[in-house]
């Protein structure tokens, strides 16, 4: 029930038109000297909304065109991290002070007067790992990891970077990218990083629309590459979203591309945790203290959800492994120890029913539920003892 719900608002969200709350207070401006490009650059940087309560150190997400795509994109991120699709993430957006400059490769087939200053993607990449990442790392508690965003132009430029600089980020994702440019020389030079590597553990995400005819051309010649060559370890998925156009994708995309990106971030549903039991919840819970360094529990909804469900279908020793569990996790919830009374109760063991109904009016003593159930099951006890004893005086 709860995946349900998270995957219903996941889709209202996608299709509406409506906009997730983002905090101000946790936006920052920054700006720091690039010797590299000899120039300043702007950044503006959105914090998570748990970051001044944590110690923790948070990945990274860039978003490159941030002069057009911030708003939108910390919109969209933002609901994904409070509805916890996503770990939380700092946010940096990066705006562009020479676009065709620094986000396309050299070329050698355009017109020299046409963008007379492309061809700056090599320094740029230099730009960011000696001024933007150490100014960066200084002045926010950021991890190594690392997670790359860009839409056509800079779409072209995560494309280069994830072969050129496969070791700068640890997630590409690519929206529209501009492939064709120096004549899809990046197709091919793409095609080659990968039959040369065996190996290339990142995630890449790639999406394309209702593009022009060498554009679509260009995205299917890459896609099919990926489809023979790319290493079994290397995480890659592309959405063609043929009711989109080229400038119209970036939301969708962006949520796509999330969802597949950390697949492995969203809760267990119900159901697979009552096939399966509490192994998948430790499993879970062990993968995201292992991938994301976050001691996380799973909702307590959730997992009552799952003991309701056992214990109505009868599953009782499953029920009990279960709430074992639950109680671990959540000791101060008096309706867990209370569930264990009803299975207790259900199985005719009276005697452990009332110590955890107890247990529960303990925990909770303002649901006069819990005292009333403690009254009826004491007074029954009492009742079977008397008519015990009465019978064996008979005797």
């Amino acid at each position: 029930m709860i995946r349900y719900l998270f995957s219903t608002l996941f889709a209202l969200f996608l299709f509406s038109t409506s906009h997730a709350e983002v905090n101000v207070k946790n936006l920052r401006n920054s700006r720091v000297y690039s010797k590299v490009l000899k120039e300043y650059r702007e950044m503006r940087v959105l914090l998570p909304n748990e970051y001044d309560n944590t110690y923790y150190k948070y990945p990274t997400i860039y978003l490159l065109d941030a002069e057009t795509n911030f708003d939108m994109g910390i919109e969209v991120l933002s609901f994904l991290m409070d509805n916890h699709f996503i770990p939380p993430h700092i946010v940096v957006g990066l705006p562009n002070t020479d676009r065709f400059r620094d986000m396309t490769p050299v070329d050698t087939v355009m017109n020299k007067n046409i963008y007379r200053t492309r061809g700056g993607a090599d320094q740029f990449i230099k730009a960011l790992e000696v001024d933007i990442f150490p100014f960066l790392n200084e002045n926010f508690r950021m991890n190594s990891q690392r997670l790359l965003i860009g839409h056509s132009y800079s779409g072209l430029f995560v494309s280069y970077a994830f072969y050129f600089r496969t070791d700068l980020f640890d997630k590409y994702m690519a929206f529209s990218p501009i492939l064709w440019w120096n004549n899809k020389a990046i197709v091919h030079d793409i095609d080659t990083f990968l039959e040369n590597n065996s190996s290339i553990r990142k995630q890449l995400f790639i999406s394309f629309a209702k593009e022009a005819s060498e554009m679509l051309k260009s995205c299917k010649s890459l896609i099919s590459s990926l489809k023979i060559n790319a290493p079994s370890d290397l995480k890659w998925k592309y959405e063609w979203m043929p009711d989109e156009s080229h400038y119209s994708l970036y939301r969708k995309s962006l949520m796509k591309g999330m969802e597949f990106m950390f697949l492995d971030y969203k809760y267990p549903d119900v159901q697979v945790l009552v096939d399966e039991g509490a192994g998948v919840a430790q499993s879970y819970q062990k993968n995201i203290l292992l991938t994301y360094g976050r001691n996380e529990k799973l909702p307590y909804s959730l997992l009552e959800s799952v003991c309701l469900q056992l214990k109505e279908a009868k599953r009782y020793d499953e029920a009990m492994n279960f709430l074992k569990f639950t109680v671990s996790s959540y000791p101060n919830r008096a309706e867990s120890f209370f569930y264990v009374g009803e299975i207790y109760e259900n199985s005719n063991q009276l005697t452990e029913a009332l110590k955890f109904y107890k247990i529960a009016h303990e925990k909770d003593t303002d649901r006069w539920e819990y005292e009333n159930k403690c009254l009826e099951m004491q007074k029954l006890l009492t009742d079977i003892e008397k008519n015990t004893q009465t019978l064996t005086n008979l005797e």
